[in-house]
């Protein structure tokens, strides 16, 4: 059985190594064959030489694999510049947050809330005034405060 094996893949690789011939027959039609034309009209192909199309694939890969690697690299730089701007958005609001609750708290324990006047002194201003500007903090605590 190994001999008829081996016989086999001989007779596979001498066939590799064969001559292909093209040629035009009288009706205009491309014809390959391993065997010579009977007519004037031949041309023996070279099958072990790469062709142009054949060297222009691995390139053409290349190129697509390094176009596709630098459009994930772009990709990741846009994500993490993203990511970068969230975080320092996240970061502002906590600081808004915190402030807007110290204020809270503070105008809450107060009993008068007070404004300057024309001349620098303070002036307390009616209980109104008080609720709202509490009302205004609790409209910065639920916009920064998520």
């Amino acid at each position: 059985m190994r001999v008829v094996l081996v016989f086999c893949m001989l007779s596979f690789v001498s066939s590799v190594n064969a001559e292909i011939y093209k040629w035009v027959d009288e009706h205009g039609r491309v014809h390959y064959d391993d065997k010579p034309p009977i007519t004037s009209q031949k041309q023996l192909m070279d099958i072990n030489e790469e062709s142009n199309a054949v060297k222009s694939i691995p390139e053409n890969r290349a190129e697509k694999r390094r176009k596709l690697l630098d459009a994930i690299d772009e990709d990741r730089q846009l994500k993490k510049e993203q990511e970068a701007k969230e975080k320092k958005k996240k970061a502002k609001f906590l600081k808004q947050c915190h402030i807007a609750r110290d204020n809270l708290k503070l105008y809450q324990r107060s009993n008068y809330v007070y404004d300057l006047d024309k001349d620098g002194n303070r002036v307390a201003l009616p209980s109104s005034a008080r609720d709202q500007v509490i009302a205004n903090i609790k409209k910065q605590i639920e916009q920064y405060c998520k």
